[in-house]
């Protein structure tokens, strides 16, 4: 399966200069956990995990210095296989899409989930979450807010 056909293609972000205030308003509003930041190009990401485990720990309001680089990116024809794989190594639960070097979309957990059903998600999640071997053996109920 092509990610161009799961992907999010609705992407909602932030400039870099936005504030860590304004970034948790529209994650809020948009009922979303992840936000690229763009100006004129891609310059990272920040998660509402960044912000409860770094912004708020050093108590600074300063997006460029808990945006997340390098920008692990899929490209929009690739098979949904190579996303699983580049999830898996860098333990992450979501994806920049491009397309032409372009950012055409987001892939998530929860796209996937609603998607695809295979062996191969289920080692990702256990490797994203560390989780023990008998996540197999039993029906797991996944919430897409954790996804």
């Amino acid at each position: 399966m092509k990610i161009k056909n799961i992907m999010t293609k609705k992407i909602i972000s932030c400039k870099s200069y936005a504030s860590i205030y304004e970034i948790s308003k529209k994650m809020k509003q948009y009922n979303i956990g992840f936000m690229p930041i763009i100006d004129n190009t891609i310059k990272g990401v920040i998660t509402d995990r960044d912000i409860v485990t770094k912004c708020l720990y050093n108590h600074d309001s300063e997006v460029k210095s808990y945006i997340n680089n390098p920008i692990i990116c899929v490209d929009a024809d690739d098979e949904l296989d190579k996303a699983l794989d580049l999830m898996k190594e860098n333990k992450i639960k979501r994806l920049i899409v491009t397309k032409e070097k372009e950012i055409v979309g987001i892939l998530s957990l929860s796209d996937i989930l609603n998607h695809y059903d295979n062996n191969k998600l289920i080692d990702t999640i256990k490797t994203i979450y560390e989780l023990k071997d008998n996540l197999l053996n039993n029906t797991p109920k996944v919430d897409d807010y954790y996804l």
